[in-house]
């Protein structure tokens, strides 16, 4: 008797808790991230960046444990599904219809607005040869989010990077780096983090 007293309260508990971690996740509201304009003008933007930035906004997010994530993949077949088009800059009107159409409170849309690299560097001839350049990466960003019940932009901020490469050579001699091909990672993931940092921080 002790024993199945026992083991039905364990499950009792057991099913609060679940029950408890149901009703915290439900509670979350649920956001989709929009693809992100390109408006670097004149800088070099990789082949499937604005995909990656997307990718990783939605990553942040769900570490958070401030919202309910659409999926990339999932959001693209949804805005397939409902014959939506939606990017960067989208009006209030259609974001209250895309949130009922999505099943979505929030949007989270913006653009990158410098993405590039700079190089700057000296070279001489005197006795010994030499050269010296620096590379600088630089990275910029808002965005917004947007609350599809009442067309509201709820927050916005935006962020920026940088991050630099030196080389040298002496009489053909030398080191450091010339192309850095994990400029993504070294300046866009860090102003991505930011602006996350900034969501999470805010009054949503």
């Amino acid at each position: 008797m002790k024993r199945s007293l026992a083991f039905a309260t364990l499950v009792a508990v057991a099913t609060l808790a679940v029950s408890g971690v149901v009703q915290a996740q439900e509670s979350k509201p649920r956001i989709a991230v929009l693809e992100f304009k390109n408006k670097a003008d004149n800088q070099w933007w990789y082949h499937g960046g604005a995909e990656a930035a997307q990718d990783v906004f939605v990553t942040e997010l769900v570490k958070s444990g401030r919202f309910r994530v659409v999926e990339r993949e999932q959001l693209a077949a949804l805005m397939q599904e409902k014959n939506l088009a939606l990017s960067g800059d989208i009006d209030p009107a259609s974001a209250t219809r895309a949130g009922k159409l999505l099943g979505v409170r929030y949007l989270l849309t913006g653009a990158v607005t410098e993405y590039g690299a700079m190089e700057t560097g000296a070279h001489g001839a005197y006795r010994v040869g030499f050269s010296a350049g620096k590379k600088t990466f630089t990275a910029a960003m808002n965005a917004r989010i947007i609350d599809t019940e009442t067309g509201e932009i709820v927050w916005a901020d935006e962020a920026r990077g940088e991050d630099a490469n030196f080389k040298l050579s002496i009489a053909g001699f030398g080191g450091g780096v010339d192309n850095d091909t994990r400029m993504f990672d070294k300046v866009m993931k860090p102003v991505i983090q930011q602006l996350t940092a900034s969501i999470k921080a805010a009054d949503l």
